[in-house]
């Protein structure tokens, strides 16, 4: 059904292309674009015998042609000897098509434009033979019918190729765009499973101190229930701990990829960043200029966690001014003396003075979703402070002023990067 739908198709097309035409030569006879459009929709619908859409092109076409030329001439005979020599070109088209390239079994673009060159030449042929006769077919007929089946087969060509490069931009296109992705999820992934290890300090704490509140009951003849509690306690945390490990090494299974061994410099990861927000910005319809000005550049081996942390600033700058018009975010990179320097400055809302001791504590958050009244885990700064402090071995600073914006600024000494690039 679904090849009996795509010959009525194509059938249609050329019916409807045969419409554009130009006379040459014999009465009848004329030039259409069909004869471009048909080898471009057999050499796609691949699935579809040529033959076929030969035979059902050489029944609908010559029909829609004759119902035009009723319109204009009213003489059904002349019609008839105008058209019918249009049912054996289409045919032989079919024919010549199946035997030059649908049944081979190596296809390729050189032999298809052979085959439409071909097909297109010799249906001619076939067709200007019934027209005139082929004792009155001279040489400079077989001239023109070959520049005919060039000029068509080039434009064939080019309509062929520019599909391709078409499409190949389309793949291109969604490629960067997972891959943009990826980037974006893997280091929001990484992100999480370092706050997780560094939980697991906090873990081992807890259950170090459930086990000596054991040994402090067991030890002064407390009752045998609060013993008991105090164990049980232990045990959990201590099963705890366990799962939590088996959770940590699976996702860092996961995530394990060769992209962590190799570098990437920052001005690839700031234009992720830059096409990823802005697409965000766009999609949420804000009123919000992003402004990216690298001026140095250098590889960045641990890329996933600087990208989290220019995720978590940037995010920040661009939920502080969701409200605003014509909000400003820019992100600034530069270097001074032993230091790269990272400035995210927005003109949002600012941040309370009362509230920048406590930004990057783990849990503070003034963020909460109005419809269902949740509040968000906070540990978007504190993961960017740790990061900053921990992996990167610099040192992060906040100036905010309520109502007029906010700037972090963050410097990075250069020996934790990778080499300069120019």
């Amino acid at each position: 059904m679904k090849k009996f739908k795509h010959t009525v198709f194509i059938a249609v097309c050329i019916a409807i292309g045969a419409l554009f035409h130009i006379n040459y030569y014999s009465q009848g006879f004329i030039i259409t674009l069909s004869i471009i459009i048909l080898p471009v929709l057999l050499y796609y619908y691949e699935d579809v015998n040529p033959i076929g859409v030969g035979f059902a092109s050489g029944i609908v076409s010559p029909v829609f042609r004759s119902i035009v030329l009723y319109i204009t001439i009213k003489d059904i005979h002349q019609i008839y000897i105008m058209v019918m020599p249009d049912v054996f070109f289409y045919f032989s088209y079919g024919i010549f098509f199946y035997l030059f390239y649908y049944r081979k079994t190596e296809k390729n673009l050189t032999s298809f434009i052979t085959a439409s060159f071909s097909c297109d030449f010799l249906s001619n042929v076939v067709e200007m033979s019934i027209r005139t006769g082929i004792v009155d077919m001279d040489i400079e007929i077989i001239k023109g019918l070959i520049l005919i089946a060039l000029l068509r087969s080039a434009a064939v060509l080019g309509i062929v190729i520019g599909i391709k490069r078409y499409q190949s931009f389309l793949i291109k296109d969604e490629h960067e765009f997972r891959y943009r992705r990826l980037m974006m999820l893997t280091a929001s992934f990484k992100s999480e499973i370092y706050f997780m290890n560094k939980n697991m300090a906090e873990i081992e704490e807890v259950m170090k101190k459930s086990y000596f509140a054991y040994k402090t009951i067991s030890e002064n003849n407390y009752p045998e229930e609060l013993k008991n509690l105090s164990l049980d306690i232990a045990k959990n945390v201590h099963e705890i701990k366990k799962d939590y490990i088996r959770v940590i090494k699976g996702l860092e299974e996961m995530s394990e990829d060769k992209s962590d061994v190799s570098c990437m410099n920052i001005k690839d990861i700031i234009k992720i960043l830059e096409i990823d927000m802005k697409e965000y910005i766009a999609r949420n319809k804000l009123d919000i200029i992003l402004n990216f000005n690298v001026k140095v550049n250098f590889d960045v081996k641990d890329h996933f966690y600087l990208m989290s942390v220019f995720m978590n600033l940037i995010n920040n700058g661009i939920e502080a001014m969701e409200n605003k018009k014509r909000g400003i975010l820019k992100v600034l990179i530069d270097e001074y003396t032993n230091d790269y320097v990272f400035y995210i400055s927005d003109n949002g809302m600012g941040i309370k003075k009362d509230n920048l001791d406590y930004i990057y504590n783990p849990g503070f958050s003034t963020k909460f979703d109005k419809d269902t009244g949740n509040i968000e885990r906070g540990i978007g700064l504190a993961l960017v402070k740790d990061l900053v402090e921990n992996k990167f071995k610099g040192k992060i600073s906040v100036k905010s002023e309520l109502n007029k914006g906010t700037v972090f600024t963050i410097n990075i000494p250069k020996e934790v990067f990778g080499r300069d690039l120019f």
